[in-house]
């Protein structure tokens, strides 16, 4: 059985996993859907629809620039009560051509909720500027 240091790796590398390819329902099942929140210089979403939709937009997005792979690296986690903090950074490459995209700081929030863990906050800040990125 994995520890739960393991587990919230797992749950992280999964988002990201479900989102370079497109999986957005396996992504969404990751979530507790009651209490979503993520906020992110693309904008700020706290409820699952908006969230979901948001997130394939931006997937359309990357698709039209390559694709991408992201990876997690270099994780915190706190474990507190029935809550679980993660921090780390996202390094993002280009699917097709392995270039360098950008890294993110990520702080994300997990709760146990019928015997599993789900995300029920999430936040990335990139660090580089994003205004030739325009809306998405």
């Amino acid at each position: 059985m994995e520890n739960l240091h393991q587990t919230i790796i797992n749950l992280e590398s999964l988002a990201e996993m479900y989102f370079d390819d497109g999986k957005f329902d396996e992504h969404l099942d990751l979530w507790d859907k009651s209490e979503v929140q993520f906020e992110s210089p693309f904008g700020n979403f706290y409820e699952a629809d908006s969230y979901i939709n948001w997130l394939k937009e931006f997937y359309d997005y990357t698709q039209n620039l390559g694709g991408t792979r992201h990876f997690v690296l270099n994780p915190v986690v706190i474990h507190v009560d029935d809550m679980v903090e993660f921090k780390g950074y996202l390094y993002i490459i280009n699917k097709q051509n392995g270039s360098f995209m950008g890294t993110s700081v990520m702080h994300d929030r997990f709760k146990f909720i019928n015997g599993e863990w789900k995300f029920v906050y999430g936040s990335v800040s990139p660090d580089q500027d994003l205004s030739n990125l325009g809306s998405k």
